[in-house]
């Protein structure tokens, strides 16, 4: 899976020197916009934000742009690069520690922003914080004073969301009700709910969700995650199987060879697009609270 989230990182989780940050993300020493952006479009330089947080200790951890088939357009391409605080880059016996997201783009396709996340060492997940947990710098003569205030804002934030986890990761009492309604709310974010019944000659090629795809979403995947003793556990093997894909779902190929047409279950694939994990990510977050109910 070239386009995971995760596999930017080194394999000890510490800071990415600035030739691997260029390499797998090379829109970072963009200067200027886009020559298709409007001439109301202000440019937000991510390297002059990378140089703010390096000042206030933040160390990027990891990187990843959107892939581009022009190469014209790849220097102005979505992207997105998540920080650790130089203090908590080496933190011994930590199972999760707080990250800032930076994500940016230089095509007008997007305003700079910030989101608290959280990386979990155990399944490597990246966790991005939901509804009120990310500020945004409109791409309109902004400055690095307002870029720093971002950032002061995004670090309440962490402090804020690492209280959220705390009470996930304290709270053993789920119940099973709770866990299912997570789990197709989960569902809901990727796929919609297969009908009782469809009509092949109506429905047009798409994906579905099942009870076969609510179990994947419960697959756990390493011993650390077995018994699924508390909310943050159960939060995390969804969200780790809901990304990375796995679950079967029902597929409809309507325009296939007659012998291949029909219903079949495939299994998942990996979420690929940048916007959508952000998006995905942070429903998951949001509907978090409900384990906890």
């Amino acid at each position: 899976m070239p386009f995971d989230l995760i596999y930017s990182r080194k394999a000890n989780n510490t800071a990415l020197d600035i030739n691997t940050l260029i390499e797998k993300c090379p829109a970072i020493l963009t200067e200027t916009a886009s020559p298709e952006t409007s001439g109301r479009y202000g440019f937000v330089s991510t390297m002059q934000a990378i140089n703010i947080l390096d000042d206030w200790g933040y160390k990027p951890t990891q990187s990843r742009q959107t892939p581009s088939r022009k190469p014209e357009k790849k220097p102005y391409a979505q992207h997105m690069l998540s920080f650790a605080h130089e203090s908590d880059l080496n933190a011994e016996n930590a199972e999760t520690r707080p990250e800032i997201i930076l994500y940016n783009s230089h095509d007008g396709r997007s305003a700079l922003k910030l989101f608290a996340g959280a990386f979990r060492f155990i399944c490597s997940n990246g966790i991005i914080a939901g509804d009120g947990f990310q500020h945004k710098l409109r791409h309109a003569g902004k400055g690095p004073n307002d870029f720093e205030n971002l950032l002061i804002g995004t670090i309440e934030n962490t402090g804020r969301m690492m209280g959220v986890i705390d009470r996930l990761q304290n709270h053993n009492e789920t119940t099973t009700d709770n866990i299912l309604d997570f789990a197709y709310n989960a569902a809901q974010l990727r796929w919609e709910k297969a009908p009782e019944t469809i009509d092949e000659n109506t429905a047009t090629g798409s994906y579905w969700d099942d009870h076969l795809t609510i179990q994947g979403l419960g697959a756990v995947h390493r011993r650390e995650d077995l018994g699924r003793t508390n909310a943050w556990k159960v939060f995390n093997v969804i969200q780790e199987n809901l990304l990375r894909g796995g679950p079967d779902i029902v597929s409809l190929s309507p325009k296939a060879k007659a012998e291949n047409r029909g219903f079949k279950y495939r299994t998942s694939k990996a979420v690929k697009s940048l916007p959508e994990i952000v998006r995905i990510n942070q429903g998951l977050w949001d509907n978090a609270q409900k384990l906890c109910a």
